[in-house]
């Protein structure tokens, strides 16, 4: 059995107010070129399929035209699950006569998970579902957390493990280690309830996790997040969006991640203003500038984006820290200083540096006049 598992495709979405449906569309056919140069017949969608739970016209044709072609046309198998950005039932939206196609859907949280079987593998799909989809679906109003939810629905079912199994949940699902998040995930909620803990779906053969956007492995290598389809915020870039291509033969699995490469990227660039405009141009990706200068630069943007196109961002992290570091309240005895002294221990406190004698004087010829205009 060989099957590729992708996630958190979020089709529509914007970045900085930017659409970013075609070079998801682009990334879409990589997938289907590659399941159908490799001959791979399966394809699990783990989860957020969509970015919105009432997304556009436009990008439901994109996930029509690419469902489309993988199964009328190259006869392949999707495995699809809903994740906490989808409308379940939009989601599931004639899921019963396309399952005849070879499209299986789940969006809702089912009584009892019934497997898909293909070539003797039991594909069970679970999709997202909050505690209090569990309180109501089994009438339990003792379930609080999300693992409390998870950990009484699993014991609810009848898995045989002594048969291959393959589950494919959207949930947070974390281990011992940290889980790498990003900027451009949603929390489910607040206080760490939402976290489920790993060893709650380590029976399983292989796990095709959904939800975190950073492709990597919980706890073992068999239980992984494929990671989001591309980069989907900027403390991302340093990832390297990827598919994973598994194969189980008698238990036994073995995969290997298989990089995206998008039409336009998420670039970060870090340095001074001088060292940025010195760099070779780039008009096609999208770009995030971090100033290293200790003061504004006046019309920034304008400057860079005669070089970077699109720019989406700039921030200014030294002068974000010496704000946080430096107080901004006087010191003991300010009401003895004078309005230019006042002054210029505010500034110091702001800008990290005492007041030169020029822009002293400019204060002075201000507050004088101000003083005369009072007089």
């Amino acid at each position: 059995m060989r099957f590729v598992h992708i996630s958190d495709i979020h089709l529509g979405k914007l970045l900085f107010q930017q659409n970013l449906l075609e070079i998801q569309a682009d990334l879409l056919k990589q997938i289907t070129n590659y399941l159908v140069e490799n001959e791979i017949d399966v394809l699990i969608m783990a989860g957020d399929i969509y970015d919105r739970s009432v997304p556009s016209n436009e990008a439901v044709e994109v996930l029509n035209d690419f469902l489309s072609s993988l199964i009328l046309k190259h006869h392949k198998k999707v495995l699809m699950i809903a994740g906490n950005h989808d409308s379940a039932a939009r989601l599931s939206f004639a899921s019963g006569l396309l399952k005849h196609e070879g499209l299986y859907i789940e969006a809702h949280l089912q009584k009892e998970m019934k497997p898909i079987i293909i070539d003797g593998v039991n594909f069970y799909l679970l999709p997202f579902f909050k505690p209090s989809y569990y309180r109501y679906l089994f009438e339990d109003e003792n379930i609080i957390t999300y693992q409390d939810a998870f950990e009484a629905y699993l014991k609810r079912q009848n898995f045989d493990f002594k048969a291959t199994n393959v589950l494919i949940t959207h949930q947070f699902i974390a281990g011992n280690k940290e889980v790498v998040r990003s900027e451009s995930e949603v929390v489910l909620s607040v206080g760490g309830s939402e976290i489920i803990d790993v060893s709650l779906v380590e029976p399983f053969d292989y796990v095709a996790l959904g939800h975190i956007h950073a492709p990597q492995k919980i706890a073992k290598e068999t239980i992984r997040y494929s990671g989001s389809l591309m980069r989907y915020s900027f403390d991302e870039v340093l990832q390297q969006k990827s598919i994973v291509d598994v194969t189980i033969v008698d238990k036994k699995v073995s995969f290997k991640l298989v990089a995206l490469k998008p039409k336009q990227n998420l670039i970060k660039f870090s340095g001074s203003f001088d060292e940025i405009m010195n760099l070779e141009d780039n008009h096609h990706d999208f770009i995030a500038v971090e100033l290293l200068d200790t003061m504004i630069v006046p019309n920034a943007i304008d400057y860079l984006r005669t070089k970077f196109t699109n720019v989406l961002q700039i921030t200014y992290p030294n002068l974000i820290s010496q704000q946080i570091k430096n107080n901004t309240k006087a010191d003991q005895g300010f009401e003895k200083l004078s309005s230019l002294e006042l002054f210029a221990q505010f500034y110091q406190k702001i800008k990290g540096v005492p007041i030169d004698d020029k822009s002293k004087a400019i204060i002075t010829k201000i507050m004088k006049g101000e003083d005369d205009h009072v007089a």
